[in-house]
C-alpha cells in the first residue's frame, strides 16, 4: 500500500489543478458516478473520484477530437453525445448479429 502511495504521490507532482464550474446536475451525477465506480471495483488499490473520471474523460477529448464539433458548449456536447450514441448503437447492432466484429 506505501508504495501505491508513493506512486499517486508522484503521479500527483506532475498534475496541475485547473478549476471548472460544474452545473448542478453534472456535480450530481458525477459524484454518483465516482461512488457507484468505487464500489463495483475488483482491485481495491486505486480510489476513483470525482477528479479521477474528469481527467479520463479530457484523455478522451485528447486522443479523440473529432468527437468534438460545433461553436458553442451545446453544440459540442450535442455532436460528441450523438457520435458516442451511434457508435454504441452500431456496436449493440453487431454483437446482436453475433459478428463479434466491433471496428
Amino acid at each position: 500500500m506505501a508504495d501505491n502511495s508513493a506512486k499517486r504521490k508522484a503521479v500527483q507532482s506532475d498534475e496541475r489543478p485547473k478549476w471548472v464550474p460544474l452545473r448542478e446536475d453534472q456535480h450530481s451525477e458525477l459524484s454518483t458516478i465516482a461512488r457507484e465506480l468505487m464500489r463495483a471495483r475488483s482491485q481495491k488499490t486505486e480510489r476513483i473520484t470525482e477528479n479521477t473520471i474528469i481527467r479520463v474523460l479530457v484523455d478522451l477529448a485528447a486522443r479523440h477530437p473529432e468527437l468534438l464539433a460545433g461553436d458553442t458548449e451545446d453544440e459540442l456536447r450535442t455532436y460528441i453525445l450523438g457520435r458516442i450514441d451511434q457508435l454504441l448503437e452500431r456496436e449493440r447492432e453487431l454483437l446482436a448479429r453475433g459478428t463479434g466484429e466491433i471496428q
